[in-house]
């Protein structure tokens, strides 16, 4: 089984993080951890690695409702505050509508990551 690990901003300074298994059916899961209350995105993404890392290898992510999709949870603790900027880019490019987005290239959270990887 691989979790389903989702992020939500509740607040400007406010994080949480929950995980859960992933979904089989028209149901999704009841959450089987949730943290509430870290104060930025950086400090969810390592607490939730640190939760993660013995039983899991990769992981699927959410953020905001949106799936940004998987990633090994090792990378998650070791570039806590790169993966976080990247989940916002990711997030604010989706949520823009096309045409108020800039032109040229845009790279996927997926790709970026394996830049990140290389570095590692």
């Amino acid at each position: 089984m691989q979790p389903v690990l989702e992020f939500v901003q509740r607040h400007e300074r406010s994080y949480t993080y929950s995980i859960r298994a992933p979904q089989t059916s028209d149901t999704i899961p009841v959450a089987c951890y949730v943290d509430r209350g870290l104060t930025s995105l950086a400090d969810c993404v390592f607490d939730a690695a640190q939760a993660l890392s013995v039983n899991f290898p990769t992981v699927y992510i959410r953020y905001q409702g949106l799936c940004m999709g998987q990633i090994e949870v090792r990378r998650l603790a070791l570039c806590a505050e790169s993966i976080a900027r990247e989940l916002k880019v990711e997030h604010q490019r989706r949520s823009t509508p096309q045409s108020a987005a800039p032109e040229g290239p845009v790279t996927r959270l997926a790709e970026r990551q394996n830049v990140f990887a290389a570095a590692i």
